[in-house]
C-alpha cells in the first residue's frame, strides 16, 4: 500500500514540477520547487523503505566492492574507506547496499568525514562507520531505529526524509543474523558498529 500510494502521488507532482517551469513569478517558482523536492525525498524514503520488505535473492556478495561501489557514487573526499582483505558474505546484496549506504548517507549530512572501517573475525564480519559530527545524545539511542523517528537536537537523522534511514538500515542487518550498535566514535561522534555472521 505504502509503495502504491507513493507511486501515485510521483504523477501529480510531475505535473506541478511542469507547471512551475513555466511560472513567471521566479520567486515563488524556486520556493514552491523546494518544496516538490522535499516531497519527492519524502516518497523515495517510502519507496525504499517498502523495498527493504519484500525478499531478495541471497547470493556470495563481496563487502568491499559494495562499499567501494557506494564510494563511487557518493564521490565524496570527506568519505574515507579502510577495507582489509576481500570479505565475501552470502546475503541480500542490494539489502545491504541500501542499509550501508543510509548509515554513510546520514554521517555525510551531519558531519565533515565518515570513516568506514571493516574487520572480520573467525565468524564475524564487523563494519565500523564513524563520523566526526555532533554526535547523538545517549538517551536517544533507543529512538533511533523507531520508523519515522527524526531527532530535532543537535543532529536532526535524515532531515530532507521521514526518519526511515536508520529503521531500514535495523531491519536489514536483522534479516541476515546480525546486529547494529551506537556508540561514541573515537572522533567524537556517531559510531554505528554493523555485526554480521559469515
Amino acid at each position: 500500500m505504502l509503495s502504491g500510494i507513493s507511486h501515485d502521488l510521483r504523477t501529480p507532482l510531475t505535473r506541478l514540477k511542469l507547471q512551475l517551469a513555466m511560472l513567471n513569478q521566479k520567486d515563488l517558482s524556486v520556493k514552491m520547487s523546494k518544496d516538490i523536492d522535499e516531497m519527492e525525498s519524502m516518497l523515495n524514503s517510502y519507496l525504499q523503505f517498502a523495498k527493504s520488505q519484500v525478499q531478495e535473492d541471497s547470493v556470495a556478495a563481496n563487502i568491499n566492492k559494495i562499499l567501494n561501489e557506494i564510494a563511487i557514487e557518493k564521490n565524496n573526499k570527506n568519505l574515507h574507506l579502510d577495507l582489509s582483505a576481500e570479505i565475501v558474505l552470502v546475503g541480500r546484496k542490494n539489502a545491504l547496499k541500501r542499509c550501508f549506504n543510509n548509515i554513510i548517507e546520514n554521517g555525510l549530512n551531519y558531519a565533515k568525514n565518515v570513516y568506514v572501517y571493516v574487520a572480520k573475525s573467525t565468524n564475524r564480519l564487523n563494519i565500523f562507520i564513524y563520523d566526526d559530527g555532533p554526535g547523538i545524545p545517549l538517551s536517544q539511542y533507543k529512538n533511533i531505529f523507531k520508523p519515522f523517528f527524526r531527532l530535532d537536537e543537535s543532529r536532526n537523522l535524515n532531515h530532507s526524509g521521514v526518519g526511515l534511514g536508520m529503521s531500514i538500515a535495523e531491519d536489514i542487518v536483522r534479516s541476515h543474523g546480525g546486529n547494529i550498535e551506537l556508540s561514541e566514535g573515537k572522533y567524537k561522534g556517531l559510531q554505528v558498529k554493523i555485526s554480521l555472521p559469515l
